[in-house]
């Protein structure tokens, strides 16, 4: 998809997302004077949110039309940068990764990669909070807003654990294509790549419910991660 005419009806599109159910999730990690960085920030409404509660908080996104976005509600550093090559100074005392992010990675080595790059910003005692989505069949769907509308229709291949989406936003008349895969990471590989690069997996929850863990089953996961010498 081209971002750098879509990027500005991204929010409308999600607008229904829980975005303050899955910051008050957050908010059971995170100490009043950590510092925040948000991988794959996107607009930017995560942080903005945090912020809004008075944490200080970095957004780091590969998409500089998204960006622009988020400068306009994170007050602090924006880094245009991808999450397998982070080059950041600063350390950080909680990493949170939203909205499946790290599903746009391709296989168990880029996610290592990414892994150890978050690890390297992460101080000693710091937490990450990564959010992957897991689902569970096939499906289509189609939403409308005012003149929008928005066709959805993926394909889960269990054997493969790819993840294949089209989607089609039909906004005042013009018509823009996304079609993009998931790789779908089980619990387990989680783990194991979290190990491999000295990171341990401490808890996983189900749709950002404190009171649900994780499963294989479960469509949203969320794991909190910490080093493992902490």
């Amino acid at each position: 998809m081209e971002y750098k005419e879509f990027a500005k009806y991204y929010d409308k599109f999600y607008k229904n997302k829980n975005y303050a159910k899955e910051t008050e999730f957050l908010m059971n990690f995170i100490n009043q004077d950590d510092r925040i960085i948000d991988i794959g920030c996107g607009t930017g409404l995560h942080a903005s949110l945090l912020q809004q509660h008075g944490f200080t908080v970095d957004g780091l996104d590969r998409n500089k039309e998204m960006l622009e976005i988020a400068k306009t509600r994170i007050h602090s550093n924006l880094y245009l940068q991808n999450v397998l090559d982070i080059h950041i100074k600063q350390k950080y005392d909680v990493i949170i990764s939203m909205f499946a992010v790290l599903n746009h990675l391709k296989d168990t080595q880029e996610l290592e990669k990414a892994l150890m790059n978050v690890k390297n910003i992460l101080t000693d005692r710091g937490k990450i909070i990564m959010d992957l989505h897991n689902p569970q069949s096939s499906g289509k769907k189609i939403d409308s807003y005012n003149n929008m509308t928005r066709t959805m229709e993926w394909h889960f291949d269990k054997k493969t654990k790819i993840e294949d989406s089209k989607i089609l936003f039909e906004i005042d008349g013009k018509k823009y294509m996304d079609h993009h895969t998931f790789r779908i990471f089980t619990i387990d590989e989680v783990k194991e790549c979290c190990e491999n690069v000295g990171l341990v997996v401490k808890k996983v929850y189900e749709n950002y419910d404190m009171n649900k863990c994780g499963s294989a089953t479960s469509k949203n996961l969320q794991f909190l991660i910490g080093k493992a010498n902490s």
